[in-house]
């Protein structure tokens, strides 16, 4: 099991040792704990303090305000996802919890593999549930940029900024300006039919290029910011005739 990207959490826990031991469970999973909060109170001054990406609430912590309360907040005023935990499996808790909509609930005692499941689904569902509100925003964003996924995230690439793409299985490795990198779950085809076709030319069955940032061309490679692209034979006479050239 492996945490998928840095994903920053928050554990809101009334109980010192139960909240050490969620502690050293989420960070041999690969997740960074942003800090512990043992009220609603202090758990707020965290959430400002420290956005993190999703928070593990005790439904019963003690003061004024128990876990119910806390989550009604970070569902109005923090949009992240959270997750249940408690001892109480009562249809009454159980119908309170559901009242707050939360992403998981999580019934203790739990194993590591119960809470990287709850936490890896929650990650998810935010991430597709923002994917799918971009995908209805109007077309005209996409004038100059692309959004992709990463974590729950959608994050802005220009299309001027990305340099040359590479093929791997189901994943696509993106190389943009400034020595950045991104990896998504995209076969080559699909992304390329999501960019501007007088931009971005296949030149491999693996590869394809910014035609705004190739630097030189021979028979079987092309140079993008001194990166050697491969070149396939079948895709040479689309190349010449999309860079009218003699190839």
């Amino acid at each position: 099991m492996e945490a998928s990207g840095d994903i920053r959490i928050l554990i809101v826990e009334d109980e010192l040792i139960i909240a050490e031991d969620i502690r050293t469970k989420l960070i041999s999973l690969g997740y960074n704990v942003t800090g512990i909060a043992m009220t609603a109170d202090e758990a707020e001054r965290l959430l400002e303090s420290d956005r993190p990406d999703l928070v593990m609430l005790d439904i019963l912590i003690k003061g004024e305000r128990d876990g119910i309360d806390l989550a009604r907040i970070i569902r109005e005023n923090y949009k992240i996802p959270f997750i249940f935990l408690t001892s109480h499996a009562d249809r009454s808790t159980v119908e309170k919890a559901r009242s707050v909509l939360p992403d998981g609930y999580l019934l203790k005692p739990f194993t590591d593999k119960d809470l990287f499941a709850a936490i890896e689904v929650a990650i998810f569902r935010k991430s597709d549930e923002a994917e799918k509100k971009y995908e209805e925003l109007p077309g005209k964003i996409l004038q100059d940029c692309i959004f992709i996924k990463k974590d729950y995230f959608l994050i802005k690439v220009k299309f001027d900024d990305l340099l040359w793409m590479r093929s791997e299985g189901n994943y696509l490795e993106l190389y943009c300006t400034g020595d950045k990198k991104h990896l998504i779950r995209s076969p080559l085809k699909d992304f390329l039919n999501k960019l501007p076709a007088d931009s971005f030319l296949q030149v491999h069955k693996s590869y394809a290029v910014n035609i705004k940032h190739i630097d030189a061309i021979e028979y079987t490679t092309i140079s993008v910011e001194n990166h050697s692209i491969p070149v396939g034979r079948k895709f040479i006479d689309a190349i010449r005739q999309a860079l009218d050239i003699d190839l």
